[in-house]
């Protein structure tokens, strides 16, 4: 057995046709008899032959992979937009490479670095708030990007997400109208554009119902992350001197509703709760969350953004930001005693 990997050259000493005809073959050129081509590709086949795509990328300027990088694959708001992403592409003929920053801001650097340098033909990219030098850099490089689901201050690019002050500001007019006067805002990364605006929007709500800031208890992103990998998530939930609480995302919530539950505190009876992703939209056997999202397809439309870059790189940036809803699947009540 030849060691190593088995080369076109290989192929043609096998099947007794040139190099340039075998190439030709296994790539089904149509000039070629049929059964030229059914023999040396039968022939690579039994040999193990692997197409090397970096060479043939090389010599078509087009590698059809694309690169998505994203923050954290345990969340599952990411890997449903992955696997959407992963169906689109593939009806275009790209593969889809994942590169994951782990919550870890230093590594997006190395990870554009390292699409670029494996010749990806685009990026799919979930930026934090304060990344504008990251993306100045793909723009540099002449690397067709879009980012997703975030906004970044002062940079003009491809850009998809859902209208987060939006979301915020429904919240708190939900919630508001419902009673609540006091609560717990459970947060996200403070470096994404979705945490800033979401509770901004979240304030601008309660404000215009005469409700102070001071009525909010906010723990910050990292001590929810740190107490969701811990399972420790309930040492947040006290003092109880709130009758409602809002979530950055679903994944947080669900363990937040089984925390209460255990302490003998129902949802919404006794304690009101409110989300953002909808992940029920995916996945119906999720357990009933109120959540606020959008009713369309960022991925689908990140895609479509990301192919029309490829093709024509003097297109104008476009900016989509999609409206949001809210999904009442119930975890909202009125407040039982308003204070």
């Amino acid at each position: 057995m030849k060691a190593g990997r088995i080369t076109l050259k290989d192929v043609s000493l096998a099947c007794g046709y040139t190099v340039n005809t075998v190439s030709r073959a296994l790539r089904d050129d149509p000039c070629l008899p049929v059964s030229t081509r059914a023999l040396i590709q039968a022939t690579a086949r039994e040999m193990g032959y692997i197409r090397n795509s970096m060479a043939s990328s090389l010599r078509s300027g087009r590698s059809h992979i694309v690169a998505v990088i994203v923050n954290d694959l345990r969340n599952q708001h990411f890997s449903d937009l992955l696997n959407r992403m992963d169906q689109e592409l593939r009806k275009a003929d790209y593969n889809l490479m994942i590169l994951c920053m782990q919550l870890d801001d230093s590594l997006a650097e190395n990870l554009i670095h390292t699409a670029i340098s494996l010749g990806v033909d685009g990026i799919l990219y979930f930026p934090n708030f304060g990344q504008r030098h990251y993306i100045e850099y793909m723009t540099g490089n002449g690397m067709p990007f879009v980012l997703l689901d975030r906004r970044v201050n002062d940079v003009e690019a491809d850009t998809v997400r859902c209208d987060d002050f939006q979301g915020g500001y429904l919240a708190g007019q939900h919630l508001a109208a419902l009673g609540h006067r006091k609560f717990l805002f459970l947060s996200g990364v403070e470096e994404s554009s979705s945490q800033i605006d979401r509770f901004g929007g979240f304030l601008k709500a309660i404000g215009e119902n005469g409700i102070p800031e001071e009525n909010v208890r906010r723990v910050p992103g990292k001590q929810v992350e740190e107490a969701l990998s811990q399972g420790s998530i309930e040492k947040y939930l006290h003092p109880m001197d709130y009758t409602a609480i809002v979530s950055f995302r679903d994944e947080v919530s669900y363990p937040v509703i089984a925390a209460l539950q255990e302490q003998g505190i129902s949802v919404p009876e006794d304690i009101s709760i409110i989300s953002f992703d909808n992940l029920r939209a995916e996945n119906l056997c999720r357990p009933a969350l109120t959540s606020i999202y959008t009713d369309k397809n960022i991925a689908e439309i990140g895609v479509k953004l990301l192919l029309e870059r490829i093709k024509d790189p003097g297109l104008p940036p476009r900016s989509v930001v999609l409206p949001v809803q809210i999904f009442d699947y119930g975890t909202t009540a009125k407040v039982k005693c308003p204070s």
